[in-house]
């Protein structure tokens, strides 16, 4: 009997870590050939800089039990500044991720109204607004709201003032419950949802942040109003909209506001509980350009590791099992007002500090910067037309090759792991 049960065990460490016929092999994808973007030397791989890392194993372990047998959750959050907010880039991951098989789709991930703060927005969904709105971002060194992990809240104070949401591409992700993020400023404020002719309120606290609302099916549009508030007095603040209805698949996340640098991730106070809806088993770091847009001699590189380690520590307190990878700045131009262009020297300081940061938390690196051919290498990428004459941002066509490159990056890895390993 116990050798039964031994050779059962063994056939089955043999199927996970040896895929087979009928199994699922996620597959990359085609990247075109730029003569800018350098990979003949494996720099588009991931690396681990401790090299065999617990974190890993368990990030990977978890994937593999979703793709072989469309259960469990998989929560991914890739958090950065203007390279997130706009969108491109995380949501071709996200869409890489969901075309491995159907089965591996989960939600949608957290949404923010970015149109109620006039400012840039993802094209995967929309937001309009009526009324009149003001919002906090953290980028102010001691926010007066608290603010989660969206990194900024939008509040209205009229009675006219609405939200409307428009969910894109919902045959791909059909969720059945939007979980509001905020509060009223008076108890008797709160939210409703309008769908077509139907007016919904909020259903019974859950013992998690926020109010949830059962939605009809085949909803893609919907509005959010607001009871109770009188106008130009006590109001409501929202921090984000999350549609939630699958049990199983990946959920992947994307938090960016422009100027955000890893201070102002810090400055959330309501970070850790909201985070606790999708407790990440990975965490893809897009932070690091705005921190280093400062003169070379005053870039402190050592706060700069200790803000991350400090980040680190309040990410793990949601996950400790969570796995870390840093996305390396990619070649810029320093951009302060009144100074002329030049290359950022502080790139490969960056560069440097992240993958040290990556060997002591059993993380990887994705490094973009050694990819873009080093210092001084953005010229050639505006000249391709995949990065904007800023010599700091991407065109979409630049956003989604990095895209599908972290994509490539990230199975390549998880295929080799189970070979290897």
């Amino acid at each position: 009997m116990i050798r039964k049960i031994c050779l059962l065990t063994a056939l089955l460490l043999f199927a996970i870590h040896n895929p087979s016929k009928g199994q699922v092999v996620p597959k990359t994808v085609d990247i075109p050939r730029y003569p800018c973007l350098h990979t003949d030397k494996g720099q588009d791989s991931l690396h681990f800089p401790k090299g065999r890392s617990a974190y890993k194993a368990t990030f990977y372990t978890k994937l593999n039990t979703l793709l072989q047998t469309g259960q469990g959750r998989v929560n991914i959050l890739h958090i950065g500044g203007s390279h997130v907010q706009a969108g491109f880039f995380s949501h071709r991951v996200r869409v890489d991720l969901d075309s491995i098989s159907s089965s591996v789709v989960g939600d949608r991930g957290l949404l923010f109204p970015f149109s109620a703060l006039k400012t840039n927005a993802p094209q995967s969904y929309s937001f309009t607004y009526k009324g009149s709105w003001s919002g906090k971002r953290c980028l102010v060194r001691e926010p007066t709201l608290p603010l989660g992990v969206s990194g900024a809240s939008v509040t209205t104070r009229d009675t006219l003032g609405c939200l409307t949401l428009a969910l894109c591409d919902l045959s791909l992700w059909k969720p059945s419950v939007l979980r509001l993020l905020g509060e009223g400023e008076d108890e008797r404020i709160e939210p409703v949802l309008v769908c077509g002719n139907d007016t919904i309120s909020a259903s019974a606290p859950d013992g998690k942040p926020g109010y949830t609302f059962q939605l009809p099916l085949k909803t893609d549009t919907c509005r959010i109003a607001f009871r109770g508030i009188l106008q130009d007095s006590l109001g409501f603040t929202l921090r984000g909209v999350l549609p939630e209805g699958s049990d199983n698949g990946i959920t992947y996340t994307a938090s960016g506001i422009n100027g955000a640098a890893v201070p102002s991730w810090l400055r959330c106070s309501k970070f850790e509980e909201e985070l606790s809806l999708l407790p990440p088993d990975l965490v893809v770091f897009g932070i690091g350009i705005n921190d280093a847009n400062v003169l070379p001699h005053t870039f402190d590189v050592e706060q700069f590791k200790d803000n991350y380690r400090e980040l680190i520590c309040r990410i793990r307190s949601v996950n400790p099992s969570c796995c870390f990878l840093f996305i390396t700045n990619n070649d810029c131009w320093f951009n302060v007002k009144g100074r002329r262009r030049q290359f950022n020297t502080n790139t490969p300081k960056v560069q440097r500090a992240m993958k040290q940061l990556a060997r002591e938390c059993g993380g990887a690196v994705f490094d973009v910067f050694a990819m873009m051919g080093g210092l001084r290498s953005s010229s050639a990428w505006v000249r391709a037309g995949l990065q904007r004459p800023d010599h700091i941002h991407f065109t979409r066509e630049g956003y989604e090759l990095w895209g599908d490159l972290l994509y490539n990056a990230l199975i390549n890895d998880y295929n080799n792991h189970f070979v290897k390993d």
